[in-house]
């Protein structure tokens, strides 16, 4: 964008004769398919001094997988079948940890789930179905909708192999290259080496849950209150999903969908009772949509057509988000809760809690702060509630709402937004894989300061060159030229 070039075309306005230029899209890409095209790619990076940037799926809202005058490794192609293995034991490793799979770099999660169909196996994966649970998603934590019971991705993983920035293949686990593997799980993606395969726990399959409610709200902020007032209960019950008072063809609707490996059917019902109560109060009430059912395992539930109705039309839009994981003490006391509406109401852009946190998870005493299974993940993942997230979109094919000077004031209003959150969660972070752009404290949001030490001494260890980097990565630098697309948005952006 600061070049003056930019390609404003869309999806739906059909051929036009306009000349587009390479913006943020690398210049070379390896299509690389296996361990020694990797390899080779980043020898030939390293020879050449060539910034490198690692793309799979390419769904990355802060543009981590592409930069300007960058050398691309593309890992999509490299997806063989998943392999399940019944009593898995980790390399170097004394002891087995049970069942488990093994994908690799391009594995998407909609294959990744059909593969498991019955199988009688479940796994925590991604909600999208476009999403790489191998890639950035790893990377960044990794939520789900059934994050809350089963864990972050990061807790389930049990090993990784990585092709590091000199070309050397490792393998990582709770047993050998601990630094490494605590970087990958929630250092970010495209930062510490090109994973090519990894190895996450299966859990048995089983039936769920299933809640979707829906209904135009005349007060918003009535609706607020009563989503605010149960939320932590919710959450503690296991239920993982997404809820909020979200625009529905230019009307404030309150929006519940969630999925519960805890509660039956008729516990279910009972626990979404205040809202469904609250909605049937309403005038228009009887256009109140309600599904209630019991799933017959992960594969329906992600598949689940809601679900994908809130997912895939993200698929392709220009959009921005700011997020904010919040804490449970700001839903325990009536001027918490007060608070915390407050500063929805203070929004205009609709709000969405992504209820992915892994409140009814026991993390692992391998895995707790010092042991040799620790990850890297802001540990405001380990006491909050919601992940909130506001979100924009804009026509790409509209001059005027793509000019520097729009993109800069919207960008700067979408994060400006979360900042009455961020005021009443200090403390608290965010998940960088759908994290404001312009955030304005990422190693506190990310990681916190003691992760980000120890991942920016791990980076120059692995990487002194900075050859794999990318926007708020460890150890980046906002003045590199692969950033120079980025604008200038709260004083965090490249030089002027």
């Amino acid at each position: 964008m600061r070049r003056g070039q930019k390609c404003t075309l869309t999806a739906t306005g059909g051929i036009r004769n306009d000349t587009c230029f390479q913006g943020t899209v690398p210049d070379y890409y390896v299509d690389a398919q296996s361990v020694e095209d990797i390899q080779k790619s980043l020898q030939f990076a390293q020879q050449y001094k060539l910034p490198v940037t690692v793309k799979n799926t390419g769904h990355d809202y802060r543009g981590g997988s592409a930069g300007v005058n960058t050398f691309a490794i593309w890992t999509h192609n490299f997806a063989p079948d998943p392999v399940i293995t019944e009593n898995f034991t980790p390399d170097e490793c004394p002891s087995p940890v049970g069942p488990v799979v093994t994908y690799h770099a391009g594995q998407i999660g909609t294959h990744l789930y059909n593969s498991l169909q019955g199988t009688g196996y479940m796994i925590v994966a991604g909600s999208c179905p476009s999403v790489g649970p191998s890639g950035g998603w790893i990377a960044g934590a990794g939520h789900g909708i059934f994050t809350p019971s089963f864990g972050l991705g990061v807790d389930n993983v049990q090993q990784m192999k990585v092709v590091l920035p000199n070309g050397t293949y490792v393998t990582a686990n709770r047993c050998q290259n601990k630094d490494i593997f605590f970087a990958l799980r929630g250092g970010g993606g495209g930062t510490f080496g090109v994973v090519t395969e990894t190895t996450t726990k299966l859990h048995p399959d089983q039936e769920y849950s299933y809640a979707f409610v829906q209904l135009p709200v005349p007060d918003v902020r009535t609706a607020n209150e009563v989503l605010v007032a149960n939320a932590e209960r919710w959450s503690e019950e296991g239920w993982g999903g997404v809820y909020g008072v979200l625009d529905v063809a230019g009307s404030p609707n309150l929006v519940w969908l969630g999925y519960n490996a805890n509660l039956n059917l008729d516990e279910g019902k009972a626990s979404l009772k205040p809202v469904t109560d609250y909605l049937k109060s309403l005038p228009g009430s009887e256009h109140l949509i309600t599904d209630f059912r019991t799933l017959p395992n992960q594969f329906t539930a992600q598949n689940d057509p809601a679900l994908l109705s809130i997912l895939l039309p993200e698929a392709g839009v220009s959009l921005t988000r700011s997020s904010r994981l919040v804490p449970k003490k700001n839903f325990q006391t009536a001027d918490g809760q007060k608070a915390l509406v407050d500063a929805l109401m203070a929004n205009k852009f609709g709000w969405g809690a992504v209820i992915a946190s892994p409140t009814n998870y026991t993390l692992a005493e391998s895995d707790q702060p010092g042991g040799p299974g620790e990850s890297s993940v802001s540990p405001a993942w380990r006491d909050s509630v919601w992940h909130l997230t506001y979100t924009t979109t804009w026509d790409p094919a509209d001059p005027d709402a793509t000019s520097p000077e729009a993109l800069a004031s919207m960008f700067q209003e979408m994060s400006e937004a979360m900042d009455p959150i961020r005021a009443i969660t200090p403390g608290a972070g965010a998940y960088q894989n759908e994290a404001d752009v312009y955030e304005p404290d990422p190693i506190g949001s990310f990681w916190g300061e003691k992760n980000y030490a120890r991942l920016l001494t791990i980076k120059k260890q692995l990487d002194p060159d900075n050859l794999l980097s990318c926007w708020n990565c460890i150890g980046w630098n906002v003045n590199d030229e692969r950033h120079e697309c980025y604008l200038n948005v709260r004083g965090i952006g490249p030089s002027n």
